[in-house]
């Protein structure tokens, strides 16, 4: 949820900035142009079926430049480009539209050379021109002149009318730079130029709709009243500026409370207006200034082709803000026919054979309506098509392009008579711009690089009129995809081990990413990846954490559990392998000791001198145990009970119990020789060895680690029948059938214990072969050093 919030609610640039480069790694994954080598120095190229064959980019490239010399050229070249396009044979043929991408603000020092280019534009009758849309105000001595330049593009080409959605908090335009008025009258159509940065300085967008704003009057605040009128529905709207130079639209109608609101604001954030009225040197009044402006909706020079490829004005579309720009029933200029038909995208090229004839025919779509996604700026994400192209023809190339001058310096006449037939541009979009560095200032930083400007016009065309437009999917698509992922991280990261969740997290970010760049290239569809693979991986990190806290929490209770019981090195190998829950059958070798006379020793103590004696006795013997790795069980009263064989393996638990009763006795020894001969403690211990039920036992609430079985009660009689025989420590055959190699018995009787039905060879044990050293520390029960 939080992942979710972060990336599509509160936008923090950190994800917005990290899914922006993973676009730029989308598209750079694209497939555009393959090249198959048929033989040696020559090769086949197929073209991406979703790049228009009818854009075509004719670049102003170093050949240009040797052919005409330096940039800018006179501007009679621009008149030989547009009369080479104009003076064919077969006008049916014609291109469809001619955009020139560069500027004609300023008047040209030869004048002819204007009145040149101004002819020409009108005998082609398809030349496009672009304005430049400013954030800064025009000065007041270039307002009228330029706002009356861009009347006349309105006038000769229509602006964009029906505009629905928050258009009063679209990004203004307050200033302008439309070519001179005798071009604007001249052009078929026109377009801003204008592209918007990410956050990251790369261009991506464009926005199709732009809104130019003109200042009508200006207001002091003291003026405003319920009674002020504007026309909200012909795109009127009132603001202000504050100390920041940021506007602030203010909501229409006015009301009372509206305006008592606003002068409170202006107040705390607006600047004064001062004026001098008598010259004095000194303000006479001051004043907050309300502006009036209207807005005009601005179409890019790529929609504007595109509209006019669709056969249609800017009047005819629909523009929902933050939704999409709709182009009713778009038709196709078809050549042979020589007729508009209703436009049909090719979904598959039909199959000629050697001979030209048909083999397979070809699949189209007919498009109703296309509706272009924007978002509330009218901004499209463009879909670029592929890398940079060169000039060079023998270069990359994502969309075609010819030179300048091999248009320019080939003009055709004025006599009809010498007109070639066609020009080979038969109803194409053809885009005149600058494709050679040092003379273009426009080259920008895109997903594939630094790019001229013409070719990210071209890209965005293209993506206009091939109904290829990059879609983001709906937020509850991408909050489900995000969930799903994160479950299954978590799944996963919290069932197997680290490395292996690991290794799984990974490879399913690698298989995300590798599905979402397939999506995007074959569907257009913009998923987000930053976001989800950083909440995987953090997901998977966080399990990881949790069950680190997790089992420290555990290993806290095994060694609170165990470190009773068993000594501190046993505690660690418990912790590297953890006792299984319940009871599990295994293996050991158990312990029982008790004293002998324990009544007796009693009767000679006060009860706490009994306690502290025993305590002695008890701290010297659990010592012992646990030095030989042995697990204490309990102490019942006098009695002492401990194994080995768990809760760590041990394969030479019988052995290692053996030497630990020894060594008991050795000691004891040595304690009796410091105590009076009333207060010596003599004692009889019992060993079995066998297969025993070891395990928590209990219930929930309260469990003891303990062993249950007949080899259990086995071990007990063992210890009590020491008295019979007058022995201190007997071993069962059991236990000696493991150790017989290795100890030194007495060999005592056959004899059938309480319980029993089987009768049991029973030994005394005196010594050890090897010595009582305590056993190496073992990992699972198998020594090392």
């Amino acid at each position: 949820v939080l992942f979710f919030l972060l990336a599509n609610v509160v936008r923090i640039p950190l994800l917005s900035n990290l899914e922006l480069k993973m676009l730029n790694v989308h598209f750079n994954f694209k497939n555009v142009i393959t090249k198959t080598n048929i033989q040696e120095g020559v090769s086949i190229e197929t073209r991406n079926p979703k790049i228009s064959p009818d854009i075509l980019i004719v670049g102003i490239d170093f050949r240009s430049l040797n052919d005409f010399g330096k940039w800018p050229f006179p501007r009679y070249r621009h008149a030989n480009l547009i009369d080479s396009f104009s003076r064919i044979k077969n006008q049916g043929e014609r291109e469809n539209s001619l955009f020139l991408d560069v500027f004609f603000i300023e008047p040209d020092a030869k004048a002819y050379d204007d009145a040149l280019v101004i002819k020409s534009m009108v005998d082609n009758g398809r030349v496009f021109l672009e304005t430049v849309l400013d954030e800064i105000p025009l000065t007041s001595d270039l307002e009228e002149d330029y706002t009356r330049r861009q009347e006349l593009l309105y006038e000769g080409s229509g602006e964009i009318t029906n505009v629905t959605g928050p258009w009063e908090f679209m990004d203004s335009y307050l200033g302008l730079q439309p070519p001179l008025q005798p071009y604007a009258k001249a052009a078929h159509g026109f377009g801003h130029a204008n592209f918007q940065k990410d956050l990251d300085q790369t261009y991506r967008r464009q926005p199709l709709v732009a809104k130019s704003t003109v200042l009508l009057e200006n207001f002091r605040y003291e003026d405003l009243s319920p009674q002020t009128i504007i026309y909200p529905e012909e795109f009127e709207r009132l603001a202000w500026f504050d100390k920041n130079g940021e506007q602030h639209n203010i909501p229409y109608p006015l009301t009372v409370k509206n305006l008592e609101a606003l002068g409170t604001t202006l107040k705390a954030k607006a600047p004064l207006k001062t004026e001098d009225t008598d010259n004095d040197g000194k303000p006479d009044i001051s004043y907050y200034i309300i502006r009036r402006y209207k807005d005009h909706f601005v179409p890019s020079i790529t929609l504007a082709l595109a509209l006019n490829y669709f056969n249609k004005k800017p009047g005819d579309i629909k523009v929902t803000l933050g939704e999409d720009i709709l182009i009713p029933a778009p038709q196709y200029f078809d050549l042979e026919k020589q007729e508009w038909v209703p436009y049909a995208l090719t979904l598959k090229e039909p199959v000629v054979d050697e001979d030209g004839n048909v083999v397979e025919e070809g699949r189209k779509q007919v498009l109703p309506e296309i509706r272009i996604p924007i978002d509330k700026n009218g901004q499209m994400l463009i879909n670029f098509m592929g890398h940079p192209s060169f000039a060079d023809a023998g270069g990359r190339q994502t969309f075609p392009i010819r030179s300048y001058s091999g248009y320019a310096a080939r003009v055709p006449s004025p006599d009809p008579n010498t007109w070639p037939r066609t020009k080979a541009v038969g109803n194409k979009m053809i885009m005149v711009g600058a494709f050679a560095r040092g003379i273009a200032t426009d080259e920008k930083t895109t997903p594939y690089g630094l790019m001229y400007g013409v070719e990210i016009h071209a890209n965005a065309l293209n993506t206009i009129v091939m109904n290829n437009f990059l879609k983001n999917v709906p937020i509850w698509v991408d909050g489900i995809i995000l969930l799903v992922l994160v479950l299954f991280t978590t799944f996963t990261a919290s069932r197997l081990s680290t490395i292996l969740s690991l290794i799984v997290t990974i490879v399913l970010i690698i298989a995300f990413f590798i599905g979402v760049s397939l999506v995007f290239d074959e569907m257009a569809y913009v998923v987000n990846f930053s976001t989800n693979g950083i909440a995987m991986f953090l997901t998977f990190l966080s399990i990881v954490v949790y069950r680190i806290m997790t089992e420290e929490k555990d290993k806290a209770r095994i060694r609170e559990t165990f470190g009773k019981y068993v000594s501190p090195k046993v505690v660690e190998q418990i912790l590297e392998n953890p006792p299984e829950l319940g009871g599990v059958d295994k293996d050991l070798t158990v312990f029982f000791s008790d004293i002998r006379g324990f009544t007796t020793l009693s009767e000679t103590m006060t009860h706490q001198e009994l306690v502290n004696h025993l305590n002695l006795y008890l701290t010297a013997m659990t010592d012992i145990i646990l030095e030989y790795q042995g697990t204490l069980d309990k102490y019942v009263g006098d009695e002492i009970m401990c194994f080995w064989g768990a809760p760590v393996p041990q394969d030479d638990h019988a052995l290692i119990a053996c030497k630990s009763a020894l060594k008991q006795i050795e000691v004891l020894n040595e304690l009796n020789s410091n105590w009076p001969p009333e207060r010596r403690i003599n004692i009889g211990i019992g060993l079995n060895s066998g297969i025993m039920t070891v395990g928590n036992m209990g219930s929930m609430g309260r469990m003891n680690y303990t062993l249950m079985g007949d080899n259990v009660n086995l071990g007990a009689r063992l210890e009590g029948t020491n008295k019979e025989y007058h022995t201190t420590i007997i071993i069962s055959e059991n236990t000696y059938s493991q150790v017989k190699d290795k100890v030194i018995v007495r060999e005592l009787d056959n004899i059938r214990v309480k319980g029993k039905n089987r009768s049991v060879l029973i030994y005394e044990l005196l010594d050890c072969v090897d010595g009582l050293e305590p056993p190496l520390k073992t990992d699972n029960g198998k020594k090392r050093r």
